[in-house]
């Protein structure tokens, strides 16, 4: 650098610094040394640091706006979501695959997928195959999930009754709590019939639009009812969604007053669910079967009958 050059960044620089004593929000360059590419990168950082300790220092961790209002999957971070995108696509594809494979599956960049992939090859997680130097997942991650089945405490307190509950009605059984803005799905069991509703554990599915989630909007007292609902965005998913709040409230009033609520091709198209609430550990949770909309119909007391069964033995747990 030049010297002139160097004593002019130096100087912008003291300034700067100055500015940001005095309590600037954006310090302000003078115009004829602005253009210092040293001076600005070194601004920028500094201005970074300060605005994340500011921010943090004034209040706590916040979601992200996509989160509060139901639309996006909330606090991302993209390694970690990169790694189980590479163990769904493995699932998916079930074969080994080379690094310029994966990494066009995931469409993420190669450097990125080979950092992943010596990551997980250096914790026993994928080992490498010839010809081509490919990958596959070991049974560690197998045996791991399985550990962690084992200890599970919610699904070894409701699983055979989720079973019980699949079994004696014919139709798929779940079991879910709300997730932030959202329902997640702890157990499931899938009906053996050809026709059949086949969600898995761990789906997040809309509140507004499904059994288990109006079962635990309907759990809600008024107040959190309200703040929950100003929330959401009720996405019209069937021509039957209800996506009015006013309309809505009315359909969870009429359900808590019967003691069950449905799911009436609000999601899925000739698909219906029932579901009651209940309390576990001094949790909310519910209880739900679906299936085609013609055969939960016809069936619907021994239906009714079925799900409030289960759902008192689980809560005796």
């Amino acid at each position: 650098m030049r010297r002139g050059a160097h004593r002019t960044s130096r100087g912008c620089f003291i300034h700067f610094l100055r500015e940001l004593s005095r309590g600037a929000s954006r310090p302000i360059i003078p115009a004829k040394r602005a253009h210092r590419a040293p001076v600005l990168v070194l601004t920028d950082i500094v201005l970074g640091h300060a605005s994340c300790l500011a921010a943090h220092s004034r209040s706590p961790l916040k979601e992200p706006k996509g989160d509060k209002e139901g639309k996006g999957s909330g606090i991302n971070v993209r390694a970690a979501s990169r790694t189980l995108d590479l163990f769904e696509a493995f699932a998916t594809i079930r074969r080994p695959m080379t690094v310029s494979e994966l990494a066009r599956v995931l469409k993420v960049p190669v450097s990125s997928c080979f950092a992943i992939i010596r990551t997980l090859e250096g914790r026993g997680y994928l080992f490498s195959m010839a010809p081509g130097n490919s990958f596959y997942p070991t049974s560690r991650l197998s045996s791991a999930a399985d550990e962690i089945s084992r200890a599970d405490p919610v699904l070894s307190a409701v699983g055979d009754a989720v079973r019980q509950l699949r079994d004696e009605s014919g139709e798929t059984a779940m079991f879910g709590k709300l997730c932030r803005n959202r329902v997640i799905l702890l157990a499931v069991e899938i009906s053996a019939r050809p026709s059949r509703y086949m969600p898995q554990v761990g789906d997040l599915r809309p509140v507004h639009a499904t059994a288990i989630g109006k079962a635990l909007l309907g759990s809600l007292p008024e107040e959190e009812l309200d703040k929950t609902l100003s929330r959401l965005a009720l996405e019209k998913l069937t021509r039957h969604t209800i996506a009015d709040v006013g309309q809505l409230k009315r359909d969870l009033a009429a359900s808590r007053r019967r003691g069950w609520y449905v799911n009436a091709e609000e999601t899925v198209a000739d698909m219906t669910s029932l579901c009651m609430p209940l309390r576990l550990r001094g949790e909310h949770y519910a209880l739900a079967i679906a299936g085609p909309s013609v055969r939960i119909k016809a069936n619907l007391e021994d239906n009714l009958d079925r799900l409030a069964t289960t759902a008192k033995a689980i809560s005796s747990n």
